[in-house]
Formats: structure tokens, C-alpha cells, sequence
């Protein structure tokens, strides 16, 4: 088990939020139990940035578009079968 780092008291607001106090992180993943002891287990969120080669496609891609030069339209029939067939 942990050390205890800090303690302190806290209420609940008329919204049924509670605030912590100096917490290290910005999110926190909260587990409730029934015997209504409280866990928070701090989250680092990864980050969400779009690589640069991805980001090279979708302007291809998009230039493309503006361009005409696009395929058939494709019919989801084709690709998922034909849900009519089914009795």
C-alpha cells in the first residue's frame, strides 16, 4: 500500500461534485463500491496529435476530390450482401 501523501475533508456541492485539492492530475479514473469507499486512479491521456503522414493522405485525399478524380460509388449491398434475401 501507498504512502499517504495528503488528507483532508470534502462535501459535496449542491451539484453532487466534490473538488480535490492540489491533485497532480488533470483526469482521474473513479471507481465506486458498494460498501461506499471511493478509489481515483489517475489517467494520462494519450495525446491525440495526427501523425504527419496521415495528415499527408487526407490532403491527397482531399485534393483529389477537388480535382474529379474519385471512384464508383460503392453500394453497400455489394460489400455487406443483400439483407432482402433473408426470410
Amino acid at each position: 500500500m501507498g504512502t499517504v501523501v495528503a488528507e483532508f475533508d470534502v462535501k459535496k456541492d449542491e451539484r453532487n461534485r466534490v473538488t480535490l485539492k492540489s491533485v497532480p492530475f488533470d483526469y482521474y479514473h473513479a471507481k465506486v463500491f458498494d460498501d461506499g469507499h471511493i478509489e481515483f486512479y489517475p489517467q494520462v491521456l494519450s495525446d491525440a496529435s495526427i501523425s504527419a503522414r496521415t495528415l499527408s493522405m487526407m490532403d491527397s485525399a482531399i485534393a483529389n476530390l477537388a480535382h474529379g478524380k474519385v471512384s464508383s460509388a460503392l453500394n453497400p449491398k455489394d460489400i455487406l450482401g443483400d439483407s432482402d434475401d433473408e426470410e
